[in-house]
């Protein structure tokens, strides 16, 4: 049985394409070090010049290059002087290349609950896990949406915490006005190959604090503070130059591939709305950039939300579930005394993501809305 009505294009699910996109600037500026031999971050400028664009976009004095949105966060932990059994609040629903860090510092991850409106940390909810032992907040910017930010601070300042974000899907992303990257001391940026641009794998970590970068430099290379002095227990966290090559062009385009993916998600708040599902929507106080489009079933789907989600990719959505469980489920954490998270219990449970990558294209996502419309109005009736 088939769900296309007719004249529909069905070749459009047949064909989706979600791969980054690149064109001749970054082919012409990976040959160039190519044919130069200049490819590792020692042996030229591009890494620097990449930094320095970078910061230069976000509105701060400095950012670091490292070769993963992972490491940026372990690099932005150390930096915030996250030490062994201290405690890190973060939220518990997230990708583990936020949390993961934490247990890199040997840290405690408490995990707190989320606002349903925004997928990100709820304040209150963080206020309630503060302890004595508690170090630094971790807030993730979830999938192209801001964290609410000023409440975040307050509560930094108040207890005398050190404050992170983690922004790895979210370039481009306001906050009040201001891009995320200058909001907190320390922001971490992701760039493999699903991020709203990319290096193929690849990362920065942002700050407007001299101090703050001078260590970040130095965990990238090895401790290093100068020519065979090592200043603390470092990592070989470097950037090539053959990413930040592809980083420069790409940060050229990030505002038009924002503009794609804001496109792609009117496109499927158009063809959804009439549903009784939450969809993802732009908080009062920033900019959504959509790193993916995340919406809720209704709560009566929940137990069938993988039903559902097969019955999707049967008719060539490209359906993915983002995230399925919060990460407390995971075994890494079990060792841990977790309060439960009710929102993020739900909210992971009727959870299902749709793709934005500027590839798909308007047309494509029209498409991808309608079938997903009329599957979903299959269980729901």
């Amino acid at each position: 049985m088939t769900l296309f009505a007719e004249g529909q294009d069905k070749q459009a699910l047949e064909n989706v394409d979600i791969r980054p996109l690149f064109g001749d600037e970054e082919e012409a500026a990976v040959l160039e070090l190519l044919r130069a031999g200049t490819i590792s971050q020692l042996s030229t400028e591009t890494v620097a010049r990449f930094e320095q664009e970078f910061a230069d976009y976000i509105g701060v004095s400095h950012a670091v290059a490292v070769h993963s949105g992972t490491a940026a966060v372990h690099t932005a932990l150390i930096a915030a002087g996250v030490t062994a059994g201290q405690e890190v609040i973060v939220p518990a629903f997230t990708f583990i290349g936020t949390v993961g860090p934490v247990l890199h510092q040997h840290a405690v991850p408490v995990f707190a609950d989320i606002d349903p409106a925004s997928f990100c940390l709820d304040p209150d909810s963080v206020e309630q896990r503060i302890t004595p032992n508690t170090k630094a907040i971790l807030a993730v910017d979830l999938f192209g949406q801001a964290a609410d930010w000023e409440p975040l601070q307050h509560l930094a300042a108040k207890h005398g915490l050190a404050l992170v974000d983690d922004a790895c899907q979210s370039h481009g992303a306001t906050y009040q006005g201001k891009k995320l990257g200058s909001i907190a001391p320390l922001t971490a940026f992701s760039f493999q190959e699903s991020k709203n641009m990319t290096t193929g794998e690849g990362g920065m970590v942002t700050t407007y604090d001299p101090d703050l970068a001078a260590i970040c430099r130095q965990v990238r290379q090895q401790g290093e503070q100068t020519w065979g002095h090592i200043a603390r227990v470092g990592y070989n966290y470097r950037m090539t130059a053959l990413q930040a090559a592809i980083g420069r062009a790409q940060l050229q385009k990030l505002e038009q591939f924002n503009a794609r993916r804001a496109a792609i998600a009117a496109a499927y708040r158009e063809g959804l709305g009439s549903l009784p599902l939450v969809l993802p929507a732009p908080m009062s106080y920033g900019q959504h950039v959509y790193h993916v489009y995340s919406f809720l079933l209704p709560a009566a789907l929940a137990p069938r939300r993988q039903e559902v989600a097969e019955a999707l990719r049967e008719q060539g959505v490209p359906i993915g579930i983002a995230y399925p469980k919060p990460l407390y489920h995971s075994p890494v954490f079990q060792h841990l005394d977790v309060e439960p998270c009710p929102k993020s219990e739900d909210i992971a449970s009727r959870v299902l993501t749709l793709p934005t990558a500027p590839s798909l294209g308007v047309e494509t996502a029209k498409a991808i809305a309608a079938v997903t419309a009329q599957v979903i109005t299959g269980f729901v009736a």
